[in-house]
């Protein structure tokens, strides 16, 4: 079954109203949701939706929270979410961080209590349209070993950066530090497919093809990709206040988060005019892309472009709902 955007929309929109949600929030989050399926990031789409659902019925998301900014010092801020959607929480500290790094030239703004935040491009795509460069990072709910470890410690730990353009499209990474999003192991699992044997370790640490199995993520670049996501914990975490390692509830309990995120706004405005900026990263984006290919390969891509095409893409097509997640 194919839906539309706007489809996917007033479905995620109506169904989180339902579960108590604001009209603002759910309107929020059908839209990062909404995002996520349409730039082909199944993961982070409708497929995670029954699971906030469960959540929300477990008393463990609290889809009224109280959302609180607990420190605002110039151009510092921490935000406590009251265990409710990391994705409105990211998005209201955004709104609140926007106009101090149109002030200051940067602005940072970290939260606790919070749940998944959803995907990432998201917000980098946002930040671009604002002129603004990005740098977001957030712990999760622990999915991965410590490099050389057997026990989940750590989260997939995503990090997103953006670079605003004028003529090209605007760089956007959005990465996790594991190799996989814990929601691929899901599908695979869902619609009964093997996942390669470089996603996932078995609890003994061994490595595995049946996502049942699935106990540890693997990081990216092995122990490079583990330091990257010690790096995303301390920043997301030591400065809110933000619950880390074994002090994370289970993912397979339906347990509180209580994860972080670290925002970073600036404006490079404030560095120099904005149209010399912008004419600087598309030259940066056309000399890359214009580069020398390798042998097989017919165009190369900057991060962001592949996602920015799949949007306009299925914006015309509408997208494809399995039936495995239509029964769910």
């Amino acid at each position: 079954m194919k839906i539309s955007y706007e489809q996917e929309r007033e479905l995620v929109s109506g169904i989180l109203r339902a579960a108590r949600y604001s009209p603002e929030d759910a309107d929020c989050v059908s839209r990062v949701i909404t995002h996520s399926d349409f730039v082909g990031m199944y993961s982070h789409g409708l497929s995670r939706l029954t699971r906030y659902l469960r959540q929300i019925d477990r008393g463990v998301l609290n889809p009224e929270p109280k959302f609180e900014k607990v420190l605002d010092e110039q151009a510092v801020m921490v935000f406590d979410g009251d265990n409710g959607s990391g994705i409105v929480s990211v998005n209201r500290a955004y709104e609140e961080a926007l106009p101090k790094a149109r002030q200051f030239g940067v602005a940072v703004a970290t939260g606790r209590h919070n749940a998944n935040i959803g995907c990432g491009s998201y917000y980098g795509f946002r930040a671009a349209e604002d002129d603004m460069i990005l740098l977001l990072c957030c712990n999760t709910y622990a999915f991965s070993a410590p490099y050389g470890g057997a026990d989940r410690m750590i989260g997939t730990n995503p990090i997103i950066a953006a670079i605003p353009t004028a003529e090209e499209c605007p760089i956007v990474m959005d990465i996790s530090t594991t190799n996989v999003a814990m929601g691929k192991i899901q599908a695979a699992e869902r619609e009964q497919k093997e996942i390669p044997p470089a996603w996932a370790n078995d609890y003994p640490g061994k490595p595995t093809t049946n996502p049942a199995e699935a106990y540890a993520l693997t990081s990216i670049a092995g122990h490079k990709g583990y330091g990257l996501a010690v790096i995303v914990d301390a920043l997301s975490t030591f400065l809110s206040g933000a619950a880390y390692g074994t002090d994370i509830g289970l993912f397979s309990k339906l347990e509180k988060e209580n994860t972080g995120f670290f925002l970073m706004l600036i404006d490079p405005s404030k560095f120099m005019p904005i149209e010399d900026f912008k004419a600087s990263a598309d030259r940066y984006v056309r000399m890359i892309k214009n580069s020398r290919r390798a042998e097989g390969v017919n165009e190369i891509f900057l991060p962001g472009e592949i996602e920015r095409r799949r949007y306009a893409e299925s914006m015309q097509t509408g997208i494809e709902v399995s039936e495995a997640l239509q029964a769910e």
